[in-house]
């Protein structure tokens, strides 16, 4: 079998991923929750839950695991076992990453048919009215509150978002929990984003409280705004976030121009902002990019993004112009290919030799040459340059033809 095809192995395979309290696993070994993309808010699993995942992408170099599941309750299958000639692979994982979780399914897999804990004392439905009685025959009142709150004052977690309320009846301030299943904690960075796409700045919410004696029981919260968050308003969020992103200018003096996806959402993201909220992999901002963009570049960008060395080096992003770096492993060579996301720049491409020391100098001196670029322009650059490079041309009278024109030409400088 060659190199890359024991690569690819479990790709497209479906397996089953068993769970044990704080413990998950595909063999006869364990590994914590922590490592399989589970949310920090889940601790444990109360039953021994079984999912079916599909394996999108193997990554060997790293030990690790993309998948989707399939269906989060194939409970009846825990005596069942993955092929056991599949042990001696599975057991070298050390990752599971998952692409989207549904919140809704992974907070009753955790919790069998009850509530997470977190959850507790809200009713399943959020669109149910109590209907109660003003007094009952125990002497409680319910008690109905209408009210507004800014967005900002809230607090994303999983499956809900909470705030605080000081009420008339009540001696302390409550904690009020509006419940989502789509909802997660890392949203909590970008709550702006969510008055964007729900155009407003506050949500209006409904309470039914119980009041006995000094207790106060909450029955019921419901919010219309919060209803509206789907998987949908969850996109535009995200998108939204992504051209707001790509808008954005630093004020900080940096003096490198190749960042990784977390290094430039560090540096050019939201405050606070975790890159899991939105993007599993730097594929996942790529494709955003790519989307939100009227390039003529894409089919361009799609091809190199297709034969990019993932195992070897992450894609690098530049902000000026607004590009990538990618690496293509050849026979004898590491090409770096430059190629600009919304500019009518040429595809340049740098190659050294294939070692892994070669391509890290190569990386350092490419970070140069951009910085280069980004002060004094390209032509500066061109009438310094010493290091050999190649560039192709891009021919914008016919996008078709001239897509297959830039290929040819490419694959002719990776030979």
């Amino acid at each position: 079998m060659s190199e890359n095809a024991a690569y690819q192995s479990l790709t497209g395979k479906t397996l089953l991923l068993f769970f044990d309290h704080d413990r998950a696993s595909l063999s006869d070994q364990w590994l914590e929750l922590k490592d399989i993309n589970i949310p920090s808010s889940i601790q444990f699993f109360e039953t021994k839950a079984v999912w079916e995942i599909l394996i999108t992408r193997h990554d060997k170099v790293n030990n690790s695991l993309h998948a989707s599941v399939v269906s989060y309750n194939v409970s009846g299958r825990q005596e069942e076992k993955n092929p056991e000639e599949l042990y001696s692979q599975l057991n070298q994982i050390k990752r599971i990453y998952f692409r989207q979780l549904d919140t809704r399914s992974l907070l009753r897999s955790a919790s069998g048919e009850r509530l997470p804990r977190m959850l507790s004392g809200l009713t399943d439905n959020p669109n149910e009215e109590i209907l109660k009685d003003s007094v009952s025959e125990q002497n409680s009142k319910v008690i109905h509150e209408r009210f507004s709150i800014p967005i900002n004052a809230l607090r994303f977690q999983l499956g809900a978002v909470s705030f605080k309320r000081k009420f008339w009846f009540s001696r302390d301030a409550l904690d009020i929990h509006i419940k989502n299943y789509e909802l997660r904690e890392e949203f909590d960075a970008v709550k702006n984003y969510f008055i964007n796409a729900l155009k407003t700045k506050h949500i209006n919410v409904r309470v039914s409280c119980e009041l006995e004696g000094d207790e106060v029981r909450i029955l019921n919260v419901y919010s219309p705004e919060i209803d509206r968050i789907d998987k949908a308003l969850i996109e535009t969020v995200r998108f939204e976030f992504v051209s707001g992103f790509k808008r954005k200018k630093s004020m900080l003096e940096i003096d490198h121009s190749l960042f990784t996806m977390d290094e430039l959402l560090a540096h050019f993201g939201e405050q606070g902002f975790h890159s899991d909220a939105f993007f599993q992999s730097e594929s996942d901002l790529f494709d955003d990019l790519l989307q939100i963009t009227d390039t003529k570049h894409y089919r361009n960008l799609r091809y190199l993004s297709s034969i990019h060395a993932h195992h070897i080096m992450k894609l690098r992003f530049v902000l000026k112009p607004f590009s990538f770096v990618f690496l293509v492993e050849g026979t004898k060579y590491y090409h770096l290919i430059w190629e600009t996301l919304d500019t009518e720049e040429a595809t340049y491409i740098w190659s050294c030799d294939k070692q892994l020391d070669e391509l890290k100098l190569a990386m350092r001196k490419l970070d140069d040459i951009l910085n280069v670029i980004k002060v004094q322009g390209k032509t500066a650059y061109l009438n310094t340059v010493e290091e050999p490079f190649q560039r192709i041309y891009h021919d914008y009278s016919d996008l078709q033809d001239g897509f297959l024109k830039w290929k040819v030409v490419l694959e002719q400088c990776l030979a």
